[in-house]
């Protein structure tokens, strides 16, 4: 009994060992945030409050800031370097790690700036950036379909 626990212990620790060093290697390179819940019509905009707005506005730089980076690569979600053929080699591993770092600290401090001074924006304005950035998305999608 003991040597069937003992066994089952030694395999269970192996295992964690393999899935965790594992992680990094199949980690996606587009953030799972960078999604959009809907797409709008000028319309349904100009009947939102000016913090719907400014929250619409930078959920979509969101979105298109954490896919930039990676469109000669791929404009989808859950694609990791090994599903593209990428040696997934300790090196580039890094690289995509510091990258998405990079975007993480950069959105932080645009999601401050915008929260700081988009309110000001006159709404119609901030109404033809939502619908400029989606037109955007809509083209990034229409990518390697």
């Amino acid at each position: 009994m003991r040597k069937i626990f003992f066994l089952s212990f030694i395999s269970i620790i192996a295992l964690s060992s393999v899935n965790a060093q594992s992680v990094g290697i199949t980690k996606s390179l587009i953030s799972s945030s960078a999604a959009l819940k809907k797409y709008h019509q000028k319309n349904e905009l100009e009947e939102m409050k000016k913090g719907e707005l400014v929250d619409l506005y930078i959920e979509r730089i969101n979105v298109i800031i954490n896919k930039v980076p990676f469109i000669a690569l791929t404009t989808k979600r859950g694609v990791s370097i090994n599903d593209l053929g990428i040696p997934s080699s300790s090196n580039n591993i890094k690289v995509v790690e510091n990258q998405q770092e990079n975007i993480k600290t950069f959105l932080e401090g645009t999601e401050k700036f915008e929260r700081t001074l988009a309110p000001f924006a006159d709404t119609p304005d901030l109404i033809d950036a939502i619908i400029y950035l989606e037109s955007m998305l809509k083209e990034l999608k229409m990518i390697k379909e």
